[in-house]
C-alpha cells in the first residue's frame, strides 16, 4: 500500500514540472583529422610534420631527439533541465548533467637529426562524470568543470614561470611532464597519479 501511495504522490507534482533538454559542445585544437595522420616512419621530417599540422600541443626533449603530441578533443555536455509552474519556479530550473570527452591524440617521435622514428595514434571516448545546479531558466551553463582540459594546452606558454612555482613543484622540475624536458603526458591528466604526486598538490 505504501509503495502505491508514493507513486501516485509523483503524479502531481510531475505534471507541475516542465522538461527540457540542452547539449553544451566544447572544441579543443579542433583541426587535425584523420587524413593527417598518416607520416611514414623514417621518411617523415619534423619539418613536414609542421607544414601539414602546424605547432603540436605538445612537445618534449626525448633522449637522442624530440617528440610532439597533438590533441583535439570534443567536450559534449547534455543537460536534462526540470522547471516548475510557480511563481517563483518558473525562473528557476534544476539542472542534470553527463559529460563525455572525444578524444583524438597523435604522437610522433624525432631522432637527433628531426626524422620521425615512431608515430601512434589514439581515438579515445572518456566519461567525465555528472553534476546537477540550480540555474536561472534563461540561462544555460556548462556544469562538469573541464578545465584541466581546455587549459592543459596552455602549459607551454607558462615556462617561463618555473621559477614563481611552489618549492615541491621546483623540486620536481627535472620529472616534471609539463616542462617540455621530461615526457609528456595527455591533457587533463590528475595530479593525483603519477610524478605529479611529488609536487604534493592541494586539489
Amino acid at each position: 500500500m505504501k509503495k502505491r501511495l508514493s507513486s501516485f504522490a509523483l503524479i502531481p507534482l510531475c505534471g507541475l514540472m516542465l522538461m527540457g533538454c540542452s547539449v553544451l559542445r566544447v572544441s579543443v585544437d579542433p583541426g587535425i583529422t584523420l587524413e593527417q595522420c598518416g607520416f611514414e616512419v623514417s621518411k617523415a621530417h619534423y619539418h613536414e610534420v609542421l607544414d601539414e599540422l602546424g605547432p603540436p600541443a605538445r612537445l618534449s626533449a626525448t633522449p637522442g631527439g624530440f617528440a610532439f603530441m597533438y590533441e583535439a578533443m570534443e567536450i559534449d555536455e547534455k543537460q536534462l533541465g526540470l522547471s516548475g509552474r510557480g511563481e517563483i519556479l518558473q525562473f528557476l530550473k534544476m539542472s542534470f548533467a553527463g559529460t563525455d570527452l572525444h578524444r583524438h591524440a597523435y604522437l610522433l617521435h624525432f631522432n637527433h637529426s628531426g626524422l620521425l622514428i615512431a608515430a601512434g595514434l589514439l581515438e579515445a571516448k572518456e566519461d567525465l562524470g555528472n553534476a546537477g545546479s540550480v540555474q536561472a531558466i534563461i540561462a544555460v551553463e556548462q556544469l562538469v568543470d573541464t578545465t584541466a582540459f581546455e587549459d592543459d594546452a596552455l602549459d607551454a606558454s607558462q615556462w617561463g614561470r618555473d621559477l614563481l612555482d611552489p618549492l615541491p613543484v621546483m623540486l620536481n622540475n627535472t620529472q616534471n611532464l609539463n616542462t617540455g624536458a621530461a615526457g609528456l603526458e595527455q591533457s587533463g591528466t590528475t595530479t593525483k597519479i603519477g610524478q605529479h604526486t611529488l609536487e604534493m598538490h592541494g586539489d
